[in-house]
């Protein structure tokens, strides 16, 4: 791809970023994050974007970047995902493909990436999606979509990354 279709495929990208602090240490929030078999428990639905049932068609371990799966959704779509990279306990990022439902129609993949840096007692967490518009003419209700229904579904999705990690509660014994 030469610098001008660079350019125009940046132009028609919808990214957005989340961020959390989790306090607990880094490997141990990495590998729960980047593990095969949390999307269910993690992606668990917002608005119009349905919840991760389950994953299947495995390719291979999925510390190994050129693994790729299939997602089911909980109202019965699927999206492929491919590992794109791995750096444990820094950095991994994933290429998600062939939507089954109606943003088949506004993109033609997304790209979901995930940066851990430890932090003051606990590891901050970067997580930025990005959208690639089919056209120009996609890329609006694609933005609408992504601020409405996706930045939601990330916050619930990190909060429940948080909740996973929360302390249980203090019972006191009388």
């Amino acid at each position: 791809m030469n610098a001008l279709d660079l350019h125009r495929a940046d132009r028609l990208n919808v990214a957005v970023t989340r961020e959390v602090f989790i306090p607990r240490d880094i490997h141990d929030v990495f590998d729960f994050v980047a593990a095969e078999d949390v999307l269910p428990r993690i992606l668990t639905g917002y608005g119009m974007v349905p919840g991760v049932a389950s994953t299947s068609a495995v390719s291979g371990p999925w510390d190994r970047p050129g693994s790729h799966r299939v997602v089911h959704l909980a109202d019965g779509s699927t999206v492929n995902e491919g590992l794109t990279h791995y750096d444990r306990p820094a950095y991994f990022a994933y290429r998600v493909s062939e939507p089954s439902f109606a943003l088949k129609h506004l993109m033609s993949e997304a790209r979901g990436q995930f940066w851990f840096e430890p932090a003051d007692g606990g590891t901050k967490v970067k997580w930025t999606y990005t959208f690639q518009a089919k056209n120009r003419f996609a890329r609006l209700p694609l933005t609408l979509f992504v601020k409405s229904q996706w930045k939601g579904y990330m916050n619930v999705c990190l909060a429940n990354l948080v909740e996973h990690f929360a302390e249980p509660p203090i019972v006191s014994m009388r």
